[in-house]
């Protein structure tokens, strides 16, 4: 008999549950963003990070990487078959996206070939948890990018652009995703008595047996 009224207890414990999903909203402005960019002729050859990292707060209201070609740093190698300078390409990031502007890329049109020629982007720790995948846009992108070439992994987005041609008319998108934030779900306004009926079934069980 305490079984029973127990059982009855519990089973109303389990509804009165609110149904929840906590999540938080994808959001890097105000975050710290790094970039570098990566260069390797082949898989077993030495990787060449050039230039930088340069870190940059993250605004919605400029362009946090307006001309990447300045950060390019002539001293440091690169491997053969790479340029010694970087497209001058602006890099604009938002909340959840990040753009590419090749405007000012001229005279260059094309990308060095190897097994990396990358850019890397590195988010801060906090909002990279948020992050569960980084996708082309491919309603406002015309480089020919394609999934295998943009990859998230840990705190870290790599935007492998080898060998790819480009013009000054060329734009990149790359949406950020992150879990969705699901609303509490309010009880019925008739669970609170259906709740107090099972309870009541639980102790009505309970005298019969000890009567």
């Amino acid at each position: 008999m305490r079984n029973e009224f127990l059982s009855g207890m519990a089973f109303a414990g389990i509804l009165l549950a609110p149904s929840s999903v906590l999540a938080a909203t994808l959001s890097l402005v105000g975050t710290e963003l790094s970039l570098k960019t990566e260069a390797q002729a082949t898989p077993t050859s030495q990787l060449f990070v050039t230039s930088f990292p340069a870190s940059v707060t993250v605004s919605e209201t400029s362009v946090e990487f307006p001309d990447v070609a300045s950060l390019f740093d002539p001293t440091v190698g690169v491997p053969p078959g790479f340029a010694s300078s970087l497209v001058d390409v602006a890099i604009d990031v938002g909340a959840d996206f990040l753009t590419i502007d090749f405007t000012n890329s001229a005279p260059f049109s094309l990308f060095a070939t190897g097994f990396k020629n990358t850019y890397v982007f590195t988010f801060a720790s906090s909002v990279a948890l948020n992050i569960t995948d980084a996708i082309i846009d491919t309603n406002v992108t015309t480089l020919g990018l394609t999934d295998g070439r943009v990859t998230f992994s840990g705190n870290e987005l790599f935007v492998n652009v080898q060998s790819l041609p480009f013009d000054t008319s060329t734009f990149v998108r790359i949406n950020l995703t992150s879990e969705e934030a699901v609303a509490a779900v309010p009880l019925p306004a008739g669970l609170p008595l259906l709740l107090s009926g099972l309870l009541g079934i639980g102790l009505q069980a309970r005298r019969k047996k000890a009567a």
